[in-house]
């Protein structure tokens, strides 16, 4: 007895994926990662132990210390207030660090190096807050 036997599927697609929260969800976690690091990094310089080692800092590198939006970045650039630019000093690359002697702190240098080290731990808890929403557990 031969029989036939037909199989018929259907897909119903939904969910974030489907509807386009997912992508929308993962812009946003982009950002909100980037801001993230960007503002661990201010912290860290605001933090120097060098800038106030001296007991002759008033706050001004800290209080000037600014992430400024490039569009596909987030940067940090040295303070500049009222002519007075403390990164190339601070970091030992002016001319006046070479007629002085003084070698720099290297703030930048070292907590780019700390960062480098932070920020797949502070994107991956970044991350956390979004996967609900991507679609993920």
């Amino acid at each position: 007895m031969a029989g036939q036997l037909t199989i018929t599927a259907s897909i119903d697609p939904h969910g974030p994926i489907f509807d386009g929260q997912a992508e929308a969800a993962i812009e946003e976690y982009t950002r909100a990662a980037r801001q993230a690091i960007a503002d661990r990094g201010a912290e860290l310089l605001r933090a120097f132990p060098c800038m106030d080692k001296t007991g002759r800092a008033r706050g001004g590198f800290q209080a000037n210390i600014k992430i400024v939006d490039k569009g596909a970045f987030l940067r940090i650039p040295a303070p500049t207030i009222k002519g007075i630019t403390w990164g190339p000093w601070l970091e030992g690359v002016s001319e006046r660090n070479q007629s002085t002697g003084f070698r720099g702190y290297h703030p930048f240098r070292k907590v780019r190096g700390q960062l480098d080290h932070e920020a797949q731990d502070i994107a991956e808890a970044k991350l956390q807050e979004y996967l609900p929403q991507i679609g993920g557990r």
